[in-house]
């Protein structure tokens, strides 16, 4: 997978996520926290798939959890748990790639 293909593809994930949504409020403190909630909402979000992305998409090589742990501040266990079939769904829609079967987990 050439390196110009992932650049498109991880484009194509983030641009699939919606924005945060300004919530109104006549209270600042509240509409401050609300829009923050929704910053965070996204940015995790974001990570699932692209997560997903890196452990269902890239060929021939995935990135190893231990990569991802690293990269993305979390654990191995947290990686592997960290998205699931729906996230799977939304890079694939995004990307238009079917997700590569995996032989074999490597951490």
């Amino acid at each position: 997978m050439s390196t110009r293909r992932v650049v498109a593809d991880v484009k194509a994930v983030l641009d699939s996520i919606s924005g945060p949504s300004s919530v109104a409020s006549h209270d600042a403190v509240l509409a401050a926290l609300a829009d923050a909630h929704a910053r965070r909402m996204r940015a995790e979000e974001e990570i699932r798939l692209l997560l997903a992305y890196a452990r269902q998409f890239v060929y021939p090589h995935p990135y190893t959890f231990g990569e991802l742990a690293n990269a993305a501040g979390m654990s191995v266990s947290g990686v592997r748990t960290a998205f699931g079939p729906h996230d799977v769904e939304k890079v694939s829609a995004a990307t238009g790639l079917d997700p590569v079967p995996s032989e074999g987990e490597e951490s």
